[in-house]
């Protein structure tokens, strides 16, 4: 019996937690909370259960409440300009997202967790698309442990993380910077507190000079020292070998597959290359 008596007591308190939450953020008055108590009594409902049928509150609320209680990120509003794709932000139930944690997991703890000061170069051979969305949405879910997590976009010949972050396709980025044409801090991510991006910025004739200059590797060895966790997303290796000079100066490579296209001996081609430079392959991911 005590043990139900403080089941019931700690309900009691966490309701008026949320009351509280809500009260304070304009979304319920101190005398929706008497109605919606009796509520709770009358139908046995949940302190949130109760409010949204009664239609004081809307689910959304609720979940920006949780959100904040359980120190998870909460979904965008439909007003964001971050794309959908992202499903580590939108989809956070999908097997998607509990495959990007999964494979957030083991590097954590093979990579990250050891020497938490090391970048990490994400590559392919083909389908810059998915290779970026995948850089996107693996950066988020470090973010959402909170973790200080910067997403750099070395493709500085086609990118496509401008598009799924929302940014202008001519935003100023890491091409400017290396160029010596501005100096550009990353630009943090709104929703997704503990998030940071270097967008590619503005197409250079000369990307893989820029990424084997000095420029480059001084910028990656302060990132190191600003951020736990730091993702390159790279152009793909089938056209040119710009990604394999990004993952020869962060030293650790994740390769990206994609199920029924990503040839096999290109996996393998790729693999034999890394080895020769002395970069350390991590592991793979395969995209559906």
């Amino acid at each position: 019996m005590n043990d139900i008596a403080k089941s019931l007591n700690s309900e009691e308190d966490n309701a008026q937690r949320i009351g509280s939450m809500l009260v304070a953020r304009g979304k319920l008055s101190p005398k929706d909370l008497s109605v919606i108590s009796q509520a709770q009594s009358q139908f046995g409902l949940r302190f949130g259960d109760a409010a949204l049928k009664l239609g004081l509150i809307k689910s959304t609320d609720v979940e920006a409440i949780l959100a904040e209680q359980f120190a998870y990120t909460q979904r965008p509003a439909s007003t964001s300009k971050l794309n959908p794709r992202l499903s580590a932000l939108f989809q956070p139930d999908s097997p998607q997202a509990e495959a990007l944690r999964s494979l957030r997991s083991e590097l954590q703890m093979r990579y990250f967790q050891p020497n938490p000061q090391r970048s990490l170069a994400l590559l392919a051979s083909d389908n810059a698309d998915e290779l970026a969305l995948t850089s996107a949405n693996l950066a988020i879910s470090f973010a959402q442990l909170g973790f200080r997590t910067l997403l750099i976009d070395a493709n500085l010949r086609n990118s496509d993380l401008n598009s799924l972050f929302g940014l202008h396709p001519y935003a100023p980025g890491l091409a400017d910077r290396l160029a010596g044409r501005q100096t550009l801090a990353p630009i943090p991510i709104a929703e997704v507190p503990s998030l940071w991006l270097m967008p590619a910025g503005t197409k250079a004739p000369n990307p893989q000079e820029l990424i084997a200059g000095a420029q480059y590797r001084e910028y990656i060895n302060q990132s190191q020292q600003l951020f736990d966790v730091v993702l390159i997303n790279t152009t793909p290796m089938d056209a040119n070998r710009d990604a394999q000079v990004v993952a020869t100066l962060s030293g650790a490579a994740l390769l990206v597959a994609h199920i029924h296209q990503t040839r096999t001996r290109n996996l393998v081609s790729i693999c034999q290359r890394l080895r020769d430079l002395g970069v350390r392959l991590v592991g793979s991911a395969l995209y559906r």
